[in-house]
């Protein structure tokens, strides 16, 4: 009876087998934004701020991309089930088309009205040059993390198919080359190691769109 509504010890091992990856994965990717804050922070708070400011408004457009690719990704589990392949073709275009036109709206709101949404922000926040050094940092971090939307939504259109796919640990493995990436690239950029010229939060951006490539 017991066995009849919880499940057997296979079952439970096979979710785990599912299952852990995707944790893995997604605490990974969150990581990634996570490590721009940690390590601007250490060029200065106003940095920091503005690097902070842009990622809670890229993190809207990412919950976007997510809730299409994730919606379409019920029909592509019920397609594998069936073992229907073009279902599956159907609901991956339907990804790519939907990451495409989100991508384009996104990248057109935070290019025309970005500056206003992290003004919103630092209303009654700090002195007025606090505010604009701010907003000055957070406007080059935006410009060039705008470069990585494309990728970001392409690699959630192929992980989600892989997911729903049973297929976890090759999202996983690219998630993870992705902070190693990030990692070795913000050391580089940010501080201006390895002879390269010392970029701040330009650098911090411009490490996170390699990493979203290489995932």
């Amino acid at each position: 009876m017991i066995k009849k509504y919880i499940g057997d010890r296979a079952f439970y091992a096979r979710v785990i087998a599912v299952a852990l990856p995707i944790i893995i994965q997604n605490g990974i990717a969150n990581f990634v934004s996570l490590l721009d804050n940690i390590m601007v922070g250490q060029v200065g708070q106003n940095p920091m701020s503005g690097v902070s400011i842009v990622n809670q408004l890229l993190f809207v457009f990412n919950l976007c991309v997510f809730g299409a690719t994730s919606g379409a990704g019920i029909f592509t589990a019920q397609f594998h089930g069936s073992g229907d392949q073009n279902g599956i073709r159907y609901t991956f275009r339907f990804k790519l088309i939907a990451g495409t036109l989100l991508t384009a709206f996104g990248t057109g709101i935070l290019l025309i009205w970005g500056r206003d949404l992290v003004r919103g922000y630092l209303t009654g926040e700090g002195t007025a040059e606090d505010a604009a050094a701010i907003l000055s940092h957070a406007r080059t971090y935006l410009l060039v993390m705008l470069w990585g939307l494309p990728a970001f939504a392409i690699s959630n259109a192929y992980a989600g198919t892989l997911r729903e796919t049973g297929q976890t640990l090759l999202p996983m493995i690219a998630s993870t080359c992705a902070v190693f990436v990030n990692l070795f690239f913000n050391w580089v950029l940010i501080f201006g190691n390895l002879g390269t010229p010392k970029m701040g939060v330009r650098g911090a951006a411009l490490a996170t769109v390699l990493a979203q490539c290489i995932s």
